[in-house]
């Protein structure tokens, strides 16, 4: 079996480029790439954190434009009561162990001196008294994504290449 490239057969290969619209196909790629990768993390937010809802803790943003694509993720620190807790709600009078806390699975556990306020907000006493006391925050979704930033990289640098062998 032979192979032969001649340069007839290159000049009208590239002759021939414009009406496959290449740099269209790699736009969409690009935007495909991109739309799995936020979907991508978002699962792997999920298993690593106890989150109810993905929507609550934050932005995921994917903005592409010609030949680049952008994930941007945005938001604060979350609330507590995004995660899982026991009690959920507050009761009265208030358990005597504290409040059991889940933010990263498997690694739960109780804070002493904590409450829950009325609209479900943890609490800790700082002092040796009632007061002060503290508003406990958790992870922020930017921080969460940093954390299975490198699984995240690979994962969508793997789905970019394969996307564009299957163009080419």
């Amino acid at each position: 079996m032979e192979i032969l490239i001649s340069q007839s057969g290159l000049e009208s290969a590239v002759a021939q480029l414009p009406t496959f619209n290449l740099r269209g196909k790699i736009t969409s790629a690009i935007r495909a790439t991109i739309a799995d990768g936020k979907q991508e993390g978002s699962s792997l937010v999920k298993q690593r954190y106890t989150a109810r809802s993905m929507i609550s803790l934050g932005r995921v943003k994917s903005r592409t434009s010609g030949l680049s694509g952008k994930l941007t993720i945005s938001g604060g620190r979350n609330l507590l009561k995004r995660f899982v807790i026991r009690p959920s709600t507050r009761i009265n009078p208030q358990p005597p162990g504290g409040v059991f806390a889940n933010v990263v699975k498997g690694q739960g556990g109780n804070i002493n001196r904590a409450f829950i306020a009325k609209k479900g907000l943890v609490f800790e006493r700082v002092g040796k008294s009632r007061l002060p006391i503290r508003h406990l925050n958790t992870v922020s979704l930017p921080g969460a994504f940093e954390r299975i930033g490198d699984k995240l990289v690979s994962k969508m640098e793997q789905r970019l290449q394969t996307r564009l062998e299957q163009l080419l």
